[in-house]
Formats: C-alpha cells, sequence, structure tokens
C-alpha cells in the first residue's frame, strides 16, 4: 500500500513551481491526499507518545495521567509541557510544527539536503521528509535520541523513512556546507554563538538557514522572510 509521505512527494515533484500542494486533485475517484497539516498532526502525535511518563512529569510539572484531550491535540501538548527539558549542550522543548510549515514551505524542497541542528524527538526531520526533502538530524543527547527513533519506527505510514536519518552525535563535527537548508531551534544550544559563527564559516552562499524563536539580528547573515516564530536566512555577502 502507498504510504502517504510517498503520495506527498509524488505530489510535490508534479508541481510546477517546486512547491508542495496541498491536497490532491480526487476527480479521479481516488481518496485526496492528507494536507500538510494533517500529517504534521499525526507526527506531533506520534511523537508525544514516545515520552516516557516520567518525562511528561517532568516537563509538565503534572502528577498525570495525561488527559486524552491532551494526547490528541499537538497544541495542547506544547501548553501542557510547561517547561524545558535540560540535557547535556543545550534545552529541549517540543516544535509546535503548525506554527513552522510556513517557513518549511518556503524554505524545503523534493529532494533538498535538509539537516537538523539539535533534533530532538526528531519531528521537524520527519516534517521535511514528508515534503520531500532528504532530511538528516543530529541529535547528541542520548535519550532524545531514542526518542526520535522510537517515533521513528511508527511514522512508515506518513514518511518514507529511507528520507528521514537520525544520527546521535555532536554537530559542531558536522560539514555543514553539504546541506541546502538548515534548521535550528532558539536555545538548543548552548554554544549558540558558536553554533552560528559555524554555519557562517561552512554554508554555501545558496543554502538556507531556517530560525526559530530566535529574535534580533544574526550577525553575519541576510533574513528573506518572517514567517511568525521562524525566519529564513542567507549568508551575508
Amino acid at each position: 500500500m502507498r504510504s502517504i509521505g510517498a503520495a506527498l512527494l509524488a505530489l510535490s515533484l508534479a508541481a510546477p513551481t517546486g512547491g508542495v500542494p496541498v491536497r490532491a486533485d480526487a476527480d479521479d475517484g481516488a481518496s485526496p491526499s492528507p494536507s500538510l497539516q494533517d500529517v504534521a498532526r499525526r507526527i506531533q502525535i506520534v511523537c508525544f507518545e514516545s515520552y516516557p511518563e516520567r518525562l511528561v512529569r517532568r516537563m509538565s510539572g503534572r502528577p498525570g495521567p495525561v488527559p486524552e484531550d491532551v494526547r490528541a491535540d499537538p497544541h495542547l501538548q506544547v501548553k501542557y509541557l510547561k517547561s524545558e527539558w535540560v540535557v547535556r549542550k543545550g534545552l529541549f522543548y517540543p516544535t509546535w510544527l503548525d506554527e513552522l510549515l510556513p517557513a518549511l514551505q518556503a524554505a524545503v524542497r523534493p529532494r533538498a539536503r535538509f539537516l537538523d541542528l539539535g533534533s530532538g524527538d526528531g519531528r521537524v526531520v520527519f516534517m521535511a521528509a514528508a515534503m520531500g526533502a532528504r532530511a538528516t538530524g543530529i541529535e547528541f543527547d542520548r535519550k532524545l535520541h531514542r526518542l526520535a527513533l522510537d517515533a521513528r519506527g511508527r511514522l512508515g505510514d506518513v514518511v518514507d523513512l529511507d528520507r528521514a536519518v537520525l544520527k546521535r552525535g555532536d554537530f559542531f563535527k558536522e560539514d555543514l556546507s553539504g546541506y541546502d537548508v538548515l534548521f535550528y531551534f532558539g536555545s538548543g544550544s548552548s554554544a549558540e554563538s558558536t553554533l552560528l559563527a559555524k554555519l557562517r564559516r561552512e554554508m554555501r552562499p545558496d543554502a538556507v538557514l531556517v530560525l526559530a524563536h530566535l529574535e534580533g539580528q544574526v550577525p553575519g547573515f541576510s533574513r528573506l522572510a518572517r514567517y511568525g516564530v521562524a525566519a529564513t536566512y542567507r549568508p551575508s555577502p
């Protein structure tokens, strides 16, 4: 059976502008493909389900169990978790994909080489892969990496798993010059200024950097556009 992710990829490859259409034409009698919002919802629910109870208790400050309406609604999940998880080399807090979709749609194209710097539970990697990118995530924390692998194993119905690669390691040791789109969530690294300097040195001039929840000017980069909590950048000439 054809996966949802494969259907989205086929549609994106057929789009004349290179963008990802929202829904397929159902005139041929086939069921319409899900919207990107539908795919994002599925990814977020599965990622949240991978969190052990002790982690949810720690981040929410609540004894549990998690209410069913929270389990079924990514927006409520983000509100339910009130604090970040302090991990080695940074902080973790789940991304609400719905507010990132405009920036990702502007930056990600089919077959683009995508890198998430500090990929956490993997949701941004999975979303980029569902949009047709060859997506890679690098996460240093072993526990977070295991959560992401668990979620990945249950998302084969919406993501081409060959396009979603999860690495456990230090992104400071990664050569960033081979990627078309790079993503970073503010405060994800305890050495943020060092990371931005590495990005300035290694990114190709035509590559795009998507920054979420990072306010103010970004030295060495020119902003292309802002999409709510996220913005796209290129290295300054």
